[in-house]
């Protein structure tokens, strides 16, 4: 589950729950350390750096828990927003953020410090940029997320929306938002991130005692023949094609991949949170969908 873990290392820095859910208690907050200590289970140490900085805080060294099994830490974490200190005890989203997370590593605790210290110097280092901005005047607002896995490889996601409305919407509600995807482009540069980080966690899902190949085959065959389905303004034969090897490709699609997305009038967030097979189908009649790249390795969801 540690691509999971990663990417629940994000949200506490946005959403707080310990403080998003404090309506009226609004007190701002005197500084960054007070901000580090309203997070729950992060630990310092005495090498740890929390400082004020121009538009946010900046913290080194730093670890904290999501269970007794597994430990998160990080070498550095920067967190801009407008008028952060006051925003944050309110509960009310930001109207622009950006949280940068540097040398993040999940690390099993096997209740031996040795252990625990070798395992540390072997994990892997990860980066995450998460960002968006709003403008409420315009409707409109990009968002921007990216993972450096250094010789893993590297994800990297943006958006763009339109008709957004953030309005009373509190961090432990973002689901909440309401607006339209217009544009979507994803990059993956891949020599191992997904086998490493996103492929555990799907394939945990999978009976531990079956061979999980003819499993893997089947859905990968059925997701191409669905997009296959798609009406043909959708996309073009190449970039299914492209779309269609990085799907079998799976857990190992090795090489270099974009998938651009782009929608008029837009999709509705709402139909993206979970909404109706017909709501997604009439999303899909404006939708253009462009990839391209192929695998470099030969090695292929288990063959």
């Amino acid at each position: 589950m540690r691509a999971l873990g990663l990417f629940v290392v994000v949200f506490p820095m946005f959403s707080l729950p310990c403080l998003a859910d404090s309506a009226g208690k609004a007190e701002p907050l005197a500084d960054c350390a007070a901000l580090i200590a309203s997070i729950p289970d992060v630990t310092t140490t005495q090498d740890t750096v929390i400082e004020d900085i121009d538009g946010g805080c900046r913290a080194t060294n730093l670890s904290w828990s999501q269970n007794s099994y597994v430990q998160y830490r990080a070498d550095e974490i920067i967190l801009l927003s407008p008028d952060l200190l006051r925003t944050l005890p309110t509960g009310e989203l930001f109207v622009a953020a950006d949280l940068t997370l540097k040398g993040v590593r999940a690390v099993p605790q096997t209740n031996s410090p040795l252990q625990d210290y070798i395992i540390s110097l072997s994990s892997t280092g990860i980066d995450l940029h998460l960002a968006y901005t709003t403008d409420p005047a315009e409707r409109t607002g990009t968002v921007d997320f990216e993972l450096d896995a250094g010789r893993l490889g590297r994800l990297a996601l943006s958006g763009k929306l339109s008709d957004l409305d953030t309005t009373d919407v509190r961090l432990s509600d973002l689901t909440k938002v309401t607006g339209r995807l217009d544009h979507l482009e994803a990059s993956l540069e891949d020599a191992g991130l997904v086998a490493n980080i996103f492929a555990p966690p799907i394939l945990s899902t999978l009976p531990f005692d079956q061979d999980p190949r003819p499993a893997i085959a089947a859905a990968q065959e059925a997701t191409v023949a669905k997009l296959a389905s798609w009406p043909e303004t959708t996309m073009t034969p190449e970039s299914l094609a492209a779309l269609s090897a990085l799907i079998r490709a799976f857990p190992k699609p090795e090489g270099s991949w974009t998938v651009t997305v782009d929608s008029d009038p837009g999709i509705s967030l709402q139909t993206l949170y979970g909404g109706t097979r017909s709501a997604f189908a009439a999303a899909l009649e404006g939708t253009q969908i462009t990839a391209t790249g192929k695998p470099t390795s030969k090695l292929s969801s288990g063959k």
